[in-house]
């Protein structure tokens, strides 16, 4: 039994999405929050929840906002190479901020970097670029709207370019990042969703090597090949041709790198792999994506991920064991037997709600139904705690908390992912 109806948690995420909306999009958080401006990944992933969301109701109210959010996304997809700000030719924007910057820009030791029109666009998102390619197929797919397609088909073009030219910085056949060794402008080092410095390090405390490859942007990548090959395939074969190749390549790679177990024998997926190869062996929620990125039989005929269907089990039955999934809050971030493990942390063991939204979309796109409904529900029930949208939350032996980091920062109380979240949870579950 849920703690309120599943009226109360849609009225609460629709009034959010409603309030977030901009004129070009819609914001991370709330206006007078931290991250009240245009982000890439947050926006596409929103999007992404509410294309899924419309056709659970058979609806087409978040229509217009999806395709807005992409319509400015292409617009704002990058042009030239520039090391400052780490945009790339196709490459999706992380970050767009026209004003309200100068704590990122002009209040520390390296400061990011500035257009000359006083705009701060960056550029440092691993992941956004594969999103984009997925979110703009999905809308398409859904819509019909052939206009939309045309308009959108050259920022597709550079997209799928960027991932197959940029997205490898070391040639090992993985999308992987790194922040230029030549850049003097301050940045993100860490550059997939889970994007704190925290977040990233060898449980046995050996040292980085960059580049690093996240485990879910492989995912995504493989998603975005497959999605745009069937495109292609009836009006380009030969480019289907190069995009299904380059998926099965992916695919052999990733099933070779990324499975490992622990020493009871349990398989799970490493979160990311190392410059030199060497996987990251904490368990954490992001290999969940995995599952979500995937093509499936009522959208497209298939069921089809670049895990291997036999180790789809092994995935779930990790996260959803003990020291990953608390039944009333959710999947943690971080395994709770991590030597790093710190409930109220940003990604090292705190719960993100929309986190635990694409993991139960994935388990359910595999057919592990009730897990994805003890996965939403948990969701509810934490939203039903703090009565917002939060972006991410503390729960340990005491019970729920409010996240404070060491340095003063709270976590949004109007977060768009995870307002779009609760509508996927109250629609889901």
């Amino acid at each position: 039994m849920l703690p309120k109806d599943k009226n109360y948690f849609w009225d609460l995420g629709r009034q959010a999405i409603q309030a977030l909306e901009t004129e070009t999009g819609i914001l991370a958080s709330g206006r007078n929050e931290l991250y009240g401006c245009i982000f890439g990944r947050d926006s596409l992933i929103t999007a992404l929840i509410l294309l899924r969301i419309g056709k659970l109701r058979n609806s087409d109210e978040f229509w217009p906002l999806v395709r807005k959010i992409l319509l400015n996304l292409v617009i704002l997809q990058g042009k030239e190479i520039n090391i400052e700000s780490g945009e790339q030719p196709g490459k999706c924007i992380h970050e767009f901020r026209p004003s309200g910057h100068e704590h990122l820009t002009k209040k520390r030791a390296r400061p990011w970097y500035v257009y000359q029109d006083q705009i701060m666009r960056n550029y440092d998102s691993v992941d956004a670029t594969s999103l984009l390619l997925i979110t703009l197929f999905r809308f398409w797919q859904v819509s019909q709207d052939e206009m939309f397609l045309n308009q959108v088909m050259p920022a597709v073009d550079a997209a799928l370019e960027w991932q197959m030219t940029y997205g490898d910085c070391n040639g090992d056949g993985f999308i992987d990042y790194e922040l230029s060794k030549a850049r003097t402008s301050g940045g993100l080092v860490t550059q997939n969703w889970m994007d704190s410095e925290e977040s990233v390090f060898h449980e046995t405390g050996d040292e980085l090597v960059y580049p690093l490859a996240p485990v879910e942007v492989q995912a995504y990548a493989y998603m975005a090949y497959r999605l745009w090959a069937r495109h292609f395939e009836s009006v380009f074969p030969e480019r289907a041709n190069t995009l299904n190749q380059r998926a099965d390549t992916l695919k052999r790679l990733f099933n070779e790198k990324f499975p490992t177990e622990d020493p009871d024998g349990n398989k799970y997926l490493a979160f990311k792999l190392d410059g030199d190869g060497t996987p990251f062996r904490s368990v954490r929620s992001n290999m969940g994506h995995v599952l979500w990125a995937s093509l499936n039989l009522a959208d497209d005929g298939v069921l089809d991920s670049i895990l291997s269907p036999e180790l789809v089990p092994a995935v779930v039955a990790r996260l959803m064991m003990p020291d990953m999934f608390e039944q009333k809050a959710g999947i943690r971030t971080l395994s709770s037997l991590s030597q790093r493990y710190q409930p109220n942390s940003y990604h090292n063991g705190s719960i993100w709600p929309h986190d635990n939204a694409l993991i139960a979309e994935g388990f359910a796109l595999h057919g592990f139904r009730a897990e994805a409904e003890m996965v939403y529900n948990a969701i509810l029930a934490a939203i039903s705690e703090f009565q917002t949208p939060i972006e991410l939350f503390v729960y340990d032996q005491s019970g729920f908390a409010d996240y404070h980091s060491e340095t003063g920062q709270t976590a949004c109380k109007q977060q768009a992912w995870s307002a779009a979240a609760i509508l996927d949870a109250a629609a889901g579950a």
